[in-house]
């Protein structure tokens, strides 16, 4: 059974059920590989699945993973779980609402969890690839000023790169990648109130950029 492409979600208090760094993975495992029994979603997690099933269920409770039937294993008959949508949308309509902020930074910090979770397991691993013309990893950190229309040209580019990400969800080819982009604006606490300081320069970051591949 086909998915919807999409669920948007209105609740913060909903959202940040997803936004547990385990749920998140459950999620995108189940994403990328379709519905799962308990043990494949335990392996393709890398997680016990003894600690998967109270997860699960909390995502069941909220909305976000529904059942998806039964499959024979040998002499067990296992149930599916599956995503209740390829995709799922946060639309917050108060941007003012503590709530509505805390959902937003749960969110950073659940994928920059998970972000750091995969680059952990692949140095482990020894999978990551620095050599010129077989690296397959790729960071960069920024601080800078951007237009309004800059910023949209960024949040182009973020939305072409989920495009790809997705196009690889479905045809499962070449080997499995994460990504995870953030753009934000930053905030000084002592500039808060008091500005830029006089004869300050705006012409160069604070911060120098640092970039791997």
């Amino acid at each position: 059974m086909s998915r919807p492409q999409s669920l948007v979600v209105v609740s913060p208090q909903a959202w940040r059920v997803l936004m547990s760094p385990v749920r998140t993975e459950i999620a995108e495992a189940l994403r990328c590989g379709g519905a799962m029994s308990m043990s494949e979603l335990a392996s393709a997690t890398g997680r016990p699945a003894d600690s998967l099933y109270r997860h699960v269920e909390l995502l069941r409770e909220a909305g976000f993973v529904v059942p998806a039937g039964f499959r024979k294993n040998g002499r067990h008959i296992e149930q599916l779980v599956d995503v209740a949508a390829d995709d799922f949308l946060l639309e917050l309509n108060d941007a003012q609402g503590e709530q509505e902020n805390l959902a937003v930074v749960d969110t950073v910090r659940s994928f920059a969890r998970a972000t750091e979770r995969a680059v952990r397991d692949a140095s482990r691993a020894r999978e990551l690839r620095f050599e010129q013309g077989s690296r397959n990893i790729s960071i960069n950190y920024e601080i800078g000023w951007l237009t309004p229309e800059a910023f949209q040209e960024v949040r182009a580019l973020v939305r072409r790169l989920k495009s790809i990400m997705d196009e690889g969800k479905r045809k499962r080819e070449g080997r499995m990648y994460m990504s995870f982009v953030v753009a934000t604006p930053v905030v000084r606490k002592s500039r808060r109130r008091s500005g830029p300081r006089k004869g300050a320069t705006r012409g160069k970051p604070h911060a120098k950029a640092a970039t791997a591949g």
